[in-house]
């Protein structure tokens, strides 16, 4: 199931948002990220941080990877080799975007959900497309749990605890999306909850935040 992307958005930033994001750029400017190299001992986990030549960005996980008891919602992708998630707000990522849909998503909208995709391809297979950005990231094994974690509790549960589906791979989820919390702020959190060197606060957009990735990841050709 492939990703919606939209290519209006950015032009709804401008307007909604032009002191705001030029506060963000600004303070980017000041504040570059240090280079280092993030090898964690021991065995590793690879998360893919992909980046949709808009601006969407997910993250992808191969689901053998997935320890038991964490993310237990990937089990309904049993068969799948890889798990691309990426979060965002309800009827700017399920609807036809329009200009009302946008402004009222920046303002701050708690009707929020994941897309997941499954899918058996590599990696390499998978995002062949140009407009693709695929950066991987290898994490300890106790930071891909918490990732996981992090994936696992971005899902809005029901009365039982199952997580409440939307339609093929849609789910409901838990958090407000607005202009200072989006899918890429989402991504930055799940990195740094696993232990990388990122700030998410200053990660709205993707430049903003693959810059902020490279210096700790390989780029997948």
């Amino acid at each position: 199931m492939p990703f919606r992307r939209h290519r209006g958005l950015g032009r709804v930033f401008s307007v909604f948002l032009p002191a705001a994001t030029a506060l963000v750029l600004s303070a980017c400017a000041v504040q570059p990220p240090s280079p280092q190299t993030l090898r964690p001992a021991g065995k590793v986990a690879t998360v893919y941080v992909v980046h949709h030549g808009t601006l969407h960005t997910g993250l992808a996980v191969k689901r053998s990877d997935i320890p038991r008891g964490h993310w237990p919602a990937n089990r309904e992708y049993a068969g799948r080799n890889y798990i691309e998630i990426g979060w965002g707000d309800d009827d700017g990522y399920r609807k036809p975007l329009t200009v009302g849909i946008a402004l009222k998503a920046l303002a701050g909208s708690k009707r929020t959900v994941l897309l997941a995709d499954g899918f058996t391809q590599s990696i390499r297979q998978k995002y062949t497309d140009p407009k693709f950005t695929v950066l991987a990231v290898d994490l300890s094994q106790a930071g891909f749990v918490r990732l996981c974690d992090h994936i696992q509790q971005t899902y809005a549960l029901d009365a039982g605890g199952n997580p409440i589906r939307l339609g093929s791979g849609w789910y409901r989820a838990r958090g407000t999306y607005s202009a200072f919390n989006t899918c890429n702020t989402w991504v930055a959190a799940g990195l740094r909850k696993a232990g990388c060197p990122i700030d998410p606060t200053f990660c709205l957009f993707p430049s903003q935040l693959l810059a902020r990735v490279r210096p700790f990841a390989r780029p997948v050709r």
